[in-house]
């Protein structure tokens, strides 16, 4: 039986957390919330979805957000991706051998908009058919709660023990635990790579990797 291979978006398939969270800041520091820097951003809300911000952000400063926020967030991300994404070194390499050897997936916190359109626009799109794109609006609790995982299990028809999950955050790292599936903490992306290797363990990935390439090992 092929295995079924989960793959987060947003820092594992495509390089595209630094924009997101630049923009998160750019959005904080216009309602005067200064000390949210792209970095203190990229540190605090990591795979976490805008609605978990949202509600983080509240409840950090007892203020409720503007309503658009999250559809302001939408129409900024769309208008500069096309300028700013790359896929992730590796990326197109390991979809293509993978998409006939295997059964993937992409299971995303990010706005299922967001997402498709962040891997039309770095062409690895064309290994994922729409169904195959699982995101957190389609569960009732987004990562780090197993839902997501688990719905693309039941969707892919694939059981825990035949999968493996692909994530470069603490968020979907405990959200694989959670849903008692094998992890692998991807690296790749980070700036500090020994600090987000040490989270991505203490969070439970059961083995660290730098290279999208080292996937096969693993499997």
């Amino acid at each position: 039986m092929k295995k079924l291979i989960i793959f987060d978006c947003d820092g594992t398939l495509v390089a595209s957390e630094h924009l997101y969270n630049s923009i998160t800041a750019e959005l904080l520091n216009e309602l005067g919330y200064q000390e949210y820097t792209p970095e203190l951003c990229m540190e605090l809300f990591a795979g976490q979805s805008w609605s978990t911000i949202r509600h983080i952000i509240e409840d950090r400063h007892q203020e409720k957000l503007p309503a658009d926020l999250i559809e302001r967030y939408i129409n900024i991300a769309e208008k500069r991706m096309h300028h700013n994404f790359d896929p992730c070194p590796n990326a197109e390499n390991v979809l293509h051998d993978f998409h006939t050897e295997h059964k993937i997936c992409v299971a995303s916190n990010g706005e299922r908009g967001n997402v498709i359109k962040s891997l039309e626009v770095t062409n690895l799109k064309k290994y994922f058919i729409d169904d195959h794109i699982f995101t957190k609006i389609q569960v009732e609790r987004p990562k780090p709660a197993p839902d997501l995982f688990i719905f693309a299990l039941e969707q892919m028809n694939h059981r825990a023990n035949d999968s493996v999950i692909i994530e470069d955050s603490v968020t979907g790292v405990s959200a694989a635990k959670a849903a008692n599936i094998k992890v692998l903490g991807y690296i790749g992306s980070a700036h500090d790579k020994d600090k987000q290797s040490e989270k991505l363990k203490q969070a439970g990935a059961n083995i660290i990797i730098e290279c999208l390439t080292d996937i096969e090992n693993h499997i």
